[in-house]
């Protein structure tokens, strides 16, 4: 089958519904050669770059997914796992709660999709994003990640982010890894927790 065919604007939307399956039922459908790239903005973060406190404390975690239309509630249900074991895994805190109280530090994070480009609109991508060579849809996210420590101020940060419909036979994407849809969503997540994170341990904050 001829890449012009798979890459049309009926594969193209057939791509991103794809996309949004593999986030309610955690694979992917994805058989057109083409790949899934998170943008490489903002720059990866490893979790080694994290320092555990002495004294870890529990959080309390609230996350929430928005599609263009409002509430997602499938995609939080299916994401907010996602979100909860990033910061498990950063071995900031002794364990992340689903019930908090006032003597609990507490970090909140909203995702937002804010658009779905496609054709020529993926060369003139929003402030902080990439538009990567032969890029032919993306679907453009924001989060909102807010950390309160007890007695103390909120935090809050946002942070564009955006996952690319590329063919597989294209050049000049540096270090970026292609993915399948789901693999692209939760590395994506992941990502922004870890950005999050280590700002705020910067910015002597965490």
């Amino acid at each position: 089958m001829k890449m012009d065919r798979l890459l049309s604007s009926r594969t193209l939307a057939f791509g991103f519904l794809s996309l949004t399956f593999a986030i309610l039922s955690g694979c992917s459908t994805q058989q057109f050669y083409a790949s899934y790239y998170i943008d490489p903005k903002p720059a990866r973060v490893e979790f080694s770059e994290l320092v555990p406190p002495v004294d870890r404390q529990p959080v309390y975690l609230v996350f929430d997914m928005y599609s263009s239309d409002g509430s997602f509630p499938e995609a939080t249900r299916k994401l907010a796992p996602k979100v909860a074991q990033a910061i498990r895994d950063s071995r900031l805190f002794s364990t992340v709660a689903k019930v908090g109280s006032e003597n609990m530090a507490r970090i909140q994070i909203s995702m937002r999709e804010t658009g779905v480009l496609s054709g020529t609109e993926t060369k003139t991508m929003p402030q902080g994003l990439t538009a990567l060579p032969g890029s032919k849809g993306v679907i453009t996210y924001s989060f909102t990640a807010q950390y309160q420590a007890p007695g103390k101020e909120a935090v809050k940060k946002t942070y564009p982010h955006a996952v690319h419909l590329v063919p597989d036979d294209t050049s000049g994407l540096g270090g970026a890894l292609p993915a399948t849809a789901g693999h692209a969503v939760d590395k994506m997540v992941e990502q922004v927790v870890l950005n999050f994170l280590r700002d705020l341990q910067r910015e002597r904050k965490l």
